[in-house]
């Protein structure tokens, strides 16, 4: 079992840790699962903003060794070198090594308002918005048999799922919207992020194989190469 474990690059670890959020479990009863956008609303949107409850940032190591960060609408993937980054934050916007490569959606058959990411251990994470234009408000994550659901409007950690049977369940009961995979080669240290597939409301899948970055690898750490040309902005 992964516990919540405090982000390497952070100092202060001890008190960052002291901050987790407890451990929780549930049964896994269908009823009982809350799926989806955080109930209440979400309080006023504003980064750099700590505005009363809401929580300290979360982070998950998965049993791969990725490192998974998230603080309100901004969620950064680490890979197990702690050489390569995704990260997908704003409105939502996509970062490769902090190159901006897209924003969610951008073709007729890729979701806007629902975006996976499948890691090299298997890892999901899966992010739901508000919409192309709207900020995260939840996040899922599905590391083996363990489940965590999060509630990115408030830093707050819903629910922490151990059994198998319940994280199958989560599982199967969300459809991943636009999916697309992260993975880094450990010899060359380059990481690839490519869509892989879509999968709508219905739970019908659609395959493709779209590159959309690629990093430099021990060799050229601060390259990044942008295969994908948002139709939407001027530049990425």
């Amino acid at each position: 079992m992964n516990m919540l474990h405090c982000f390497p690059l952070v100092a202060a670890c001890a008190v960052a840790q002291a901050k987790a959020a407890p451990f929780m479990d549930r049964a896994p009863v269908r009823a009982a699962i809350v799926q989806g956008l955080p109930a209440g609303g979400c309080p006023l949107y504003a980064d750099g903003f700590d505005e009363n409850g809401v929580g300290e940032p979360l982070e998950h190591v998965t049993h791969g060794g990725y490192v998974i960060r998230i603080d309100r609408h901004t969620i950064t993937v680490v890979d197990t070198l702690a050489l390569n980054a995704v990260e997908h934050w704003g409105d939502p916007h996509e970062n490769l090594n902090g190159k901006h490569i897209k924003d969610w959606g951008g073709e007729p058959e890729w979701s806007g308002s629902r975006r996976s990411l499948v890691l090299g251990d298997g890892t999901k994470l899966t992010l739901e918005a508000e919409g192309a234009q709207g900020i995260v408000l939840h996040t899922s994550i599905y590391d083996g048999d363990e489940n965590l659901q999060f509630d990115n409007c408030r830093n707050a950690l819903e629910h922490h799922g151990i059994d198998a049977g319940d994280t199958a369940l989560r599982d199967a009961d969300q459809h991943d919207g636009e999916t697309a995979t992260f993975s880094t080669d450990i010899d060359s240290g380059v990481a690839n992020y490519t869509n892989a597939y879509d999968e709508n409301a219905s739970f019908e899948l659609v395959e493709f194989e779209v590159p959309l970055g690629r990093t430099g690898g021990y060799a050229n750490p601060n390259q990044v190469t942008d295969y994908y040309d948002d139709p939407r902005l001027g530049h990425t």
